[in-house]
């Protein structure tokens, strides 16, 4: 699917190394391609790469990732991110308002997710498209290897509506 000039594809097991190397760019402690597949192979779990295509096929960059999972009613942003040279340009607010558009299509009433409250960027981009504070996890994300020190960091709980 087109959004916004980005191609948005699904990606299931035959992307596995892709999302590996779009969660490892993206995160300081990336997911490995078999923590993936498990998520992938879950009830309602589901995985979308931003394609950027510049010129011709060949060209083809993905550039971000969303991983997410729809049941009972609700949905949840589990992991999404942008390849920092690609970032300002609207890529995760396309993967998120494909993932949250597909969800309410499949009956879902809600859309939860966790961000870390220190990641300005993507609390910025959540509340851009709707989504409210709902509630606090203390000491959710494990610091990266570098920031040990630093201790566990918290995550805001946001809710959309849909």
């Amino acid at each position: 699917m087109i959004w916004g000039g980005v191609d948005i594809v699904r990606a299931g097991a035959a992307a596995l190394e892709i999302l590996e190397s779009l969660h490892g760019a993206c995160f300081a402690m990336g997911w490995d391609a078999l923590a993936i597949a498990r998520l992938l192979a879950m009830p309602g779990a589901t995985g979308t790469i931003a394609v950027i295509r510049p010129a011709a096929e060949q060209d083809a960059t993905p550039a971000g990732f969303l991983l997410g999972r729809e049941a009972g009613g609700e949905a949840e942003i589990i992991s999404t991110g942008v390849l920092p040279g690609f970032r300002g340009r609207g890529l995760g607010g396309a993967l998120v308002s494909e993932f949250t558009a597909r969800m309410q299509q499949r009956g879902a009433e809600a859309v939860f997710l966790e961000v870390a409250v220190d990641n300005d960027a993507a609390l910025s981009l959540y509340k851009r498209l709707g989504f409210v504070s709902v509630g606090l996890r203390k000491a959710y994300y494990e610091p990266a290897p570098d920031k040990r020190a630093a201790g566990p960091t918290d995550a805001i709980v946001m809710r959309r509506n849909l």
